[in-house]
């Protein structure tokens, strides 16, 4: 997390706080940084020219919201850098292995990691290999959207028809209604498991006495199963099922939010029912801490271009992801991953899965 400094006397020791303060801002043209004179100077995007083949990492599969974002990505994100931009796709592990792999990569300005809830799930019960927040450091968010809980349409048939009906059929017959989701220990699970307690009237740790959790490698996977009815439901964004939502072959029971969602004005929010559960996934770009920070300028300011472009902005719209703020520079991100560790922590503790 952010570290505190003491203001140093030496000049020697002020180009060092200068490198500190670099790999532990937001990253933003206007985050300030100690220079070797005592004085402070802004990062500046200007100072930085790309020279060659910027990568973007994807901890998880092709065909999942976390590639769904990047994908659209790609190309105009390309036309402000005025360079090739590459996405490697690192699955397994519930995104560890693509953040140890973004980890092993030089600290450059040339290798970037999409990054979710999932990350900060993940570093808490200390799965990954290094210390995330104190190794990476946010450049920009992305999205932060609003999941919905939606059904197989094959699966539910004689069972149940909305949300209300899959909470009693589950209470009457335990474990025979299954759900799917890519990160089992992630903030799925956590949105997820929320809900179905609020519903339920049992505590998190007792959900899946109700309903089992089957966990998929990729969203391509995850929605073939939904398609041929393999599983009951899964919890997941909007964007990711929309074309299954289309085709009639998944049906959206509930949206974890405050109120509907302007895309799906007739699917039924937890805020409504008096559920507590409005963990929307988001999306944001990372760096490992000693990327030079004017290239962790020029990225953001490269990432909010593109991002306000028409293309992406309709994507944005297709994908039901502006009801909630999307792009923020990376010390507005900073505080709200500041605050989600405080609130992940918390779910652990009380789920027993830390101490």
């Amino acid at each position: 997390m952010k570290k505190n400094m003491k203001k140093l006397a030496a000049l020697a020791l002020s180009a060092v706080m200068a490198l500190s303060l670099a790999a532990c801002g937001g990253g933003t043209a206007a985050e300030e940084t100690a220079a070797a004179d005592g004085e402070t100077v802004a990062a500046n995007p200007d100072n930085w020219k790309w020279e060659r083949k910027v990568t973007l990492v994807c901890p998880w599969g092709v065909g999942g919201g976390a590639d769904g974002t990047l994908r659209p990505l790609q190309t105009v994100l390309e036309d402000q850098l005025g360079q090739p931009v590459e996405i490697v796709n690192v699955e397994g592990a519930g995104g560890a292995n693509g953040i140890n792999y973004a980890y092993k990569q030089p600290a450059d300005g040339y290798t970037y990691v999409l990054g979710t809830q999932s990350i900060i799930m993940l570093d808490l019960q200390k799965i990954l290999p290094m210390d995330f927040a104190e190794e990476f450091q946010p450049v920009s968010k992305l999205v932060h959207s609003i999941l919905i809980i939606g059904s197989s349409a094959k699966a539910m048939e004689g069972k149940y028809t909305n949300f209300d009906e899959f909470v009693e059929y589950a209470k009457a017959h335990p474990q025979e209604l299954s759900c799917g989701m890519l990160t089992a220990t992630g903030a799925d699970s956590v949105a997820m498991k929320q809900t179905l307690a609020g519903a339920l009237g049992c505590d998190i740790t007792e959900v899946e006495d109700y309903v089992k959790i089957v966990s998929y490698s990729s969203g391509s996977e995850l929605s073939s199963a939904m398609a041929g009815g393999h599983i009951h439901i899964n919890i997941t964004g909007a964007d990711e099922i929309k074309g299954l939502i289309d085709s009639g072959d998944i049906v959206p029971l509930i949206a974890l939010s405050e109120e509907r969602m302007s895309s799906y004005p007739d699917i039924e929010c937890t805020g409504e029912k008096g559920i507590d559960s409005y963990i929307g996934t988001w999306r944001g770009i990372f760096c490992r801490k000693g990327t030079p920070a004017d290239a962790v300028a020029a990225m953001d300011k490269a990432l909010k271009a593109a991002w306000e472009t028409p293309e992406y902005q309709e994507f944005l719209k297709n994908a039901s992801y502006l009801d909630r703020t999307g792009y923020e520079t990376g010390a507005d991100f900073q505080k709200l991953i500041d605050e989600e560790y405080v609130t992940f922590e918390e779910y652990l503790k009380g789920a027993g899965l830390i101490q």
